[in-house]
């Protein structure tokens, strides 16, 4: 056995030598395919990390709140005049009580990557004449930076707001014609306004918050708000964004006082795009794999065609079908790791030349699981495409092969 297998490398290795122009061609080949799927793969995925960033990547994935919600006072007379506080459509939620525990359990959960407690309510911001209706929002910067990384967001000022200051978005911030260390007043429901001191100023890349969003400490919104140590949300991010859904689910059954929304709920043309968008890039990835199996296999398939005279010959020695078979497939595992390797290399030397000549910040992802999926179709198709031929080639009368050539 042992000297059987000997003689299928050196016969495989003497058949790669034989032909060093023709080899080196396959392996180029193989190697030049191996790279335009690593090239693609690693674009698409990173095209698709970064829609998916910059969409829900600076979001809640699911939201929990009380089951119990009441009407929330939407208009107040300001100056004799109406002013809408929020839409009239939104509910107010009763605040989260012993929430601390409810937090400890969610986190216990490892598909979940982040827990934010939210304190939220509606006000007015006057600076001058100029009046902004506001969502106040509550909670400790150090865990809301795992969901909106407001800190390294921050433009202006000071990236922690103190006591009886705030940080507002650019927009708002243009608005009202304030920079960081201006005070504004701003003015809640059922309370005389109070003087607040601008922080900071953030920009979180989405004009809807830049509008709107005025930040501070969990502990002082709630006590503008009269709710004392209780939250009137959680925001919840999970590690992979497409089963936020079946998690809301899941924890939905062990929390009924609860009413748990994930973003697929409230994103239902955006949960679409994103599914379209995997769907055609796993469909190019295919057909491109496809591609490259169907070329290596014709090359190699014809390589051992070319060799059916010396097939004929060992045939005619006495050589065994199976061990002529097998020295084929010996070479085609040889040229498929060559040309595996070698195009891992060039399509990763491509990416980095594409990110150069873009001239702009791009994400190329490579996942695990495409790496395996590239070489082990290329090592296979490579074995395969050798090895099929070449067992079909031997099969024939020796002395028919040697005489037709």
């Amino acid at each position: 056995m042992k000297n059987s297998l000997a003689f299928e490398f050196s016969l495989a290795r003497r058949f790669l030598e034989e032909n060093k122009l023709q080899t080196l061609l396959i392996v180029l080949g193989i190697a030049i395919g191996v790279a335009v799927m690593v090239f693609l793969t690693a674009l698409i995925d990173g095209l698709q990390a970064d829609l998916i960033q910059k969409t829900v990547g600076k979001a809640p994935h699911i939201v929990v709140t009380s089951a119990e919600a009441g009407s929330q006072e939407a208009v107040k007379s300001v100056d004799g005049h109406k002013v809408l506080m929020i839409d009239t459509t939104q509910k107010d939620q009763r605040p989260i009580g012993e929430y601390h525990t409810l937090v400890n359990a969610i986190w216990a959960d490892q598909r979940i990557r982040a827990v934010l407690p939210v304190v939220d309510g509606s006000g007015l911001i006057r600076r001058g004449q100029v009046t902004r209706g506001v969502l106040l929002r509550g909670f400790d910067l150090d865990q809301a930076d795992r969901i909106y990384d407001i800190s390294n967001s921050v433009i202006e000022g000071n990236r922690k707001p103190i006591n009886n200051s705030v940080l507002i978005g650019k927009d708002l911030a243009v608005d009202l014609g304030v920079s960081a260390g201006d005070p504004i007043l701003l003015e809640l429901p059922g309370q005389d306004p109070l003087a607040l001191m601008v922080d900071g100023i953030f920009d979180l890349g989405v004009s809807a918050i830049n509008q709107r969003w005025l930040v501070m400490d969990q502990r002082q919104a709630a006590a503008l708000l009269g709710i004392g140590d209780q939250v009137t949300s959680l925001e919840l991010q999970v590690q992979d964004v497409f089963l936020s859904e079946q998690i809301a689910r899941a924890w939905s059954s062990k929390l009924p006082n609860y009413q748990l929304e994930s973003w697929q709920e409230t994103n239902a043309q955006l949960l679409t795009a994103l599914k379209s968008q995997s769907s055609s890039s796993y469909t190019i990835q295919f057909f491109v794999l496809l591609a490259v199996i169907l070329g290596v296999a014709s090359v190699l398939a014809i390589n051992a065609v070319q060799k059916s005279k010396q097939i004929g010959i060992l045939k005619a020695m006495g050589i065994r079908t199976n061990s002529v078979a097998r020295a084929f497939m010996i070479q085609g595992v040889v040229l498929g790791l060559m040309g595996s390797i070698s195009g891992f290399g060039l399509g990763i030397f491509l990416t980095k030349i594409f990110i150069l000549l873009a001239g702009q910040q791009l994400t190329l992802l490579l996942k695990p699981l495409s790496v395996v999926v590239i070489l082990g179709s290329t090592m296979l198709s490579a074995t395969l495409s050798a090895y099929l031929p070449a067992r079909r080639v031997s099969q024939l009368n020796p002395i028919e092969v040697i005489r037709n050539g």
